[in-house]
Parts: C-alpha cells; structure tokens; sequence
C-alpha cells in the first residue's frame, strides 16, 4: 500500500510539473491533463504487471497505453493554413505516459530524471531561441494580397530593400485574391521591419510565416 501511495504522488508530482509548463506557456494539455495522463499511464502499468503474474501477457495493456495516447496527442496538433502547431505539445503527451509507465514498474529515478530532462529543454529552448532569432535562416513568407502584378512586384521590392535576397516565389489566385509565397534567408529582426512595412501597403491582406 505504502508503494502505491509512492507510485501515486508521484506521478502527479511529475505529470503536473510537465503539466504546469504546458500551462504556463498557454498550450492545449495543461496542468489536469497532464495528471490524468501520468496517472492513467502509472496505473495501466501496474495492471498489466498485475496480469503477467496471473499468467497473462504483461506487455498487452503496457503496449495499448503507447498507442492510445496518439489519439490525444492527435487532437492537440492543429493546422492554420500552410502552418503547424501543437506539434510539442503532442510529444509532451507522450512522454508524460512514458513517465508514468516508469513510474508504474517502480523506477522513480529513470522518471525523476525524464521529467527534469524535458523541463529544463522546454525553459532552456525558450531562453535561446532569442540567439537563433539573430543568425540568417531560410524561411517562408505568406501573403495575401491584391490580384494585381505590380503589387507582388512591389512586395517583392520592400523585402529586398531590408537586404534580404528573395530566393523563390509562387504566386496563385484564389477567391479573386493573390497568395504569394516567398522563400528568402533573414533574421529575426530583418522579419520584424519586412512585417511591420508590408502591413502597411493597402494591397496587402494577411501575412505569416
């Protein structure tokens, strides 16, 4: 009884860390969830222990749980056009069930360590993505504009005045409007004035990247 209590507080002491995150940064599967699906995970884990040493197969329920939770790390992945997101959150999910299952076949250590581990990538990555924001990548600029020629020209040109090379472009009309893609190397900041000019042209309807 004393080792399931362990097993127990546990798994809502680490799920809910993770959990807590998630909660933090504003995104789907937050502190409750997180609990649930630790605790879900633990439980199923000692069940299916429970039935390998009543002659049952101990893997089966164990093996179930990694499959089941796609299905809720599917719901939190969402698309917006030609963007993704959710995609973190998916996989938090699923490591979350793996701590529980750790958890489950009593190794606090292996969990204690996990949980750790992914909190300090998730705060860390965060704290350094300003440095990647300064380096030059290939990105993707999406736009929605006037179906007039002479507008993407002039898109075109406000980007390059920034000293940022447009690499390739596509252009399709849809619902009397143009959605051009841009493919071009800047950084973050070079992204934020490009951004904030070309909001400014009436031609232009939405831009994201």
């Amino acid at each position: 009884m004393e080792e399931m209590l362990i097993k127990i507080f546990l798994a809502l002491v680490l799920g809910g860390a993770l959990g807590m995150e998630r909660q933090y940064h504003d995104k789907p599967a937050g502190y409750a969830t997180n609990c649930l699906i630790c605790l879900g995970a633990m439980l199923f884990t000692i069940l299916s222990q429970q039935m390998g040493q009543q002659g049952g197969d101990p893997g089966r329920i164990a093996a179930q749980v990694v499959t089941g939770l796609g299905f809720i790390g599917a719901g939190s992945i969402l698309r917006d056009g030609n963007k993704i997101s959710g995609l973190t959150t998916a996989a938090s999910v699923w490591v979350v069930a793996a701590i529980g299952m750790a958890i489950g076949y009593g190794q606090y250590i292996w969990a204690t360590v996990t949980a750790c581990a992914i909190l300090i990538l998730q705060f860390g990555m965060r704290r350094t993505i300003h440095l990647v924001e300064l380096l030059k990548h290939y990105d993707t600029i999406y736009l929605v504009c006037e179906p007039r020629w002479e507008v993407v020209q002039r898109i075109v040109s406000a980007i390059e005045k920034q000293n940022v090379t447009v690499l390739k472009q596509e252009v399709t009309k849809q619902d009397n409007r143009f959605c051009v893609s841009l493919v071009a190397t800047f950084t973050g900041q070079e992204f934020s004035k490009i951004t904030k000019e070309l909001l400014e042209m009436p031609e232009v309807y939405s831009l994201y990247k």
